[in-house]
């Protein structure tokens, strides 16, 4: 591979960097990343310039709430970052949906700091964000329920094994088909059935052992007004979906995002959190990505609640958003 001062050479630059030359250095100097060829080197070095350029006109605007910076895909192609995506279309029809009652519920809920949510993980190049959704909200409910750390448990095994339930493994899924592939089959550890899927984007040949521990006994749809999710959320994390498509999300830093963002759902996260924040004085729903800790705000990124009160919601947070309740066996 040529490391970058030999890509540099050879584009014959080195004696005279542009600025946007120095910063993609700097860049790929943080970010520890290679290419294999100058061609390689000048395409991402391109896709850089693409990116920096809005993430500086974001930040310039002293109208929006939310700010951008460079991360791991600041040199990623549009076909590269759809692999970390992985929704099958819109949320099915469900039954009758959980929604607020007269209940008081806490003013800000950060399950986070709680100790109920595991560390962030990261789904690699692989659409398997459903499995990871599914997962982070199964280890919640069954750590708040038994008073107990979150335990990690296998994203594989969903994305190799659920298909017969509707999952196309590292090609998309829903959290709640991984959830009905749980009702009959327990989910093992991540020490048991360690995730690879990652690395090359492959689903896998499935290879449960059956010694699972953990089984969803239900599941049900959130209604899509702010109070309705805050309310399951003040019980526990849950699963939502929202557009992660533009640069507004897969750029995030800081702030809560209120604008810059589409409603056609695409990805599978979870809210493991509200509350007001500080310094936007602005109503926010906390969420977990799957895309790692370096990612966002130490893989963390909050999405405004809407302005509305109602669906669609920002990135369209509101539209799909389930609560599950999980046991172990």
């Amino acid at each position: 591979m040529f490391n970058t001062f030999a890509a540099v050479a050879l584009t014959g630059a080195v004696s005279a960097f542009s600025q946007s030359q120095f910063e993609f250095m700097q860049y790929i100097a943080k970010q520890g990343k290679t290419y294999a060829t100058v061609e390689e080197f000048n395409m991402r070095m391109e896709l850089f310039a693409q990116r920096n350029a809005i993430i500086e006109e974001w930040n310039a605007d002293d109208t929006v709430t939310s700010k951008m910076g460079h991360n791991f895909l600041s040199d990623w192609t549009v076909e590269e970052k759809a692999k970390l995506t992985g929704l099958i279309g819109e949320p099915e029809a469900s039954g009758p949906k959980l929604i607020a009652g007269n209940s008081p519920i806490a003013n800000a809920v950060d399950w986070v700091t709680a100790g109920k949510v595991g560390p962030v993980k990261d789904q690699g190049q692989c659409g398997s964000c459903w499995a990871f959704s599914a997962t982070g909200s199964v280890e919640s409910s069954i750590a708040i329920a038994e008073g107990s750390s979150p335990l990690s448990y296998s994203e594989q095994q969903l994305t190799s094994c659920s298909s017969a339930y509707g999952n196309n493994g590292c090609s998309g899924g829903w959290y709640y088909w991984a959830w009905n592939y749980m009702k009959v089959n327990a989910q093992e550890k991540t020490s048991q059935y360690p995730y690879t899927s990652g690395k090359f984007g492959q689903t896998g040949t499935c290879t449960a052992s059956g010694s699972g521990v953990a089984k969803v006994s239900s599941y049900v749809q959130v209604g899509q007004t702010n109070a309705d999710i805050m309310a399951a959320i003040n019980l526990k994390p849950v699963s939502v979906a929202l557009d992660a498509q533009r640069a507004v999300f897969q750029s995030y830093t800081s702030g809560v995002v209120t604008s810059g963002c589409g409603t056609q759902l695409d990805h599978a996260v979870m809210a493991v959190g509200y509350g007001n924040d500080p310094v936007t004085g602005l109503d926010y729903f906390l969420v977990r990505n799957s895309w790692g800790a370096s990612w966002g705000d130490n893989g963390y990124v909050k999405i405004g609640q809407s302005s509305t009160g109602t669906a669609p919601g920002y990135c369209g947070i509101n539209k799909a958003v389930y609560t599950v309740n999980a046991v172990s066996v």
